[in-house]
């Protein structure tokens, strides 16, 4: 075990027991608190900090408390070391789930979750956006919405977790704590090349992402993917998704590929969302 750092909501001190994971930007822990994970920055920011105090001084409203589940692993305190110096927070544990990839890949599905039939991926779709839509109530844009950082127990309750990444804006003085990170193929068009450290993202963007991710819950393949009809070799993944290329779309380059199904199989008003989220809303983010 580690040096204790102390928590500054309780003034309690919380030991690191074992290291989970780590990443460039720093680690997860396994504590002697049960439930809960820290995460400790390499070299945490003042702004970082600051971003975190925000969160824990104003989480969301958890949309599924009355099912005793716990939505996102919302930072609930800051952690100091001896010195006082700020160093990572403390957040739920989200256990007895798995990544996303996991449900709505169908071999995998079959391994690891052999209920999930076609009702439990719309539930889970559908508790997805409750969740999100919580979020965006409390005045927070995801911003790196991706399969790895979604988990899914199986009752079809999902959970978000790496949340300290979103965009969030101070609720008295507007101080707005950007959105650092984004990941190929699943960041919305408009903001591809751009540098996120200075844009303002808001639930349109998020709302694209969204749609990705019940995409990939509903058909098992990314949406912007398919059989390239066009000449020369399919454009990236990113650039396709810039294009607005996909087998609905209005320019006929690519077709979907044999590891999906028909968008038709879907109800008329997904389906609608779809065309309309992936169409008129590639150029028009208030069409999502």
């Amino acid at each position: 075990m580690t040096t204790p750092l102390t928590c500054t909501q309780t003034g309690q001190q919380i030991g690191l027991v074992e290291q989970l994971s780590l990443s460039g930007e720093g680690a997860i822990w396994h504590t002697d608190r049960s439930g809960f994970l820290a995460k400790v920055y390499t070299a945490p920011t003042p702004q970082r900090l600051q971003k975190l105090e925000v969160m824990v001084a104003n989480p969301p409203k958890e949309p599924n408390g009355h099912l005793t589940h716990t939505s996102f692993a919302w930072p609930t305190s800051l952690l100091v070391d001896q010195r006082g110096r700020g160093v990572g927070f403390l957040m739920p544990h989200i256990t007895n789930s798995v990544e996303l990839i996991e449900v709505y890949n169908p071999r995998r599905r079959q391994q690891r979750l052999p209920s999930f039939n076609w009702l439990y991926l719309h539930t889970t779709a559908m508790n997805l956006a409750s969740i999100i839509w919580a979020i965006h109530e409390a005045g927070y844009v995801l911003g790196d919405i991706k399969p790895q950082n979604i988990l899914v127990n199986n009752r079809a309750l999902p959970a978000i977790i790496d949340t300290d990444s979103f965009q969030v804006r101070h609720p008295i003085t507007g101080t707005l704590f950007h959105c650092l990170v984004g990941t190929e193929s699943f960041t919305p068009p408009e903001l591809l090349s751009q540098d996120l450290a200075t844009v303002t993202q808001s639930e349109y963007h998020d709302r694209f992402r969204l749609a990705l991710i019940i995409y990939l819950l509903l058909f098992g393949d990314h949406p912007f993917k398919g059989k390239w009809m066009g000449q020369g070799d399919s454009p990236e993944p990113n650039e396709l998704v810039r294009r607005g290329f996909w087998p609905y779309g209005q320019h006929g380059l690519i077709q979907p590929g044999p590891l999906t199904i028909p968008l038709d199989v879907a109800h008329p008003l997904i389906k609608r969302a779809f065309l309309q989220c992936f169409n008129q809303g590639h150029t028009d983010p208030k069409q999502r």
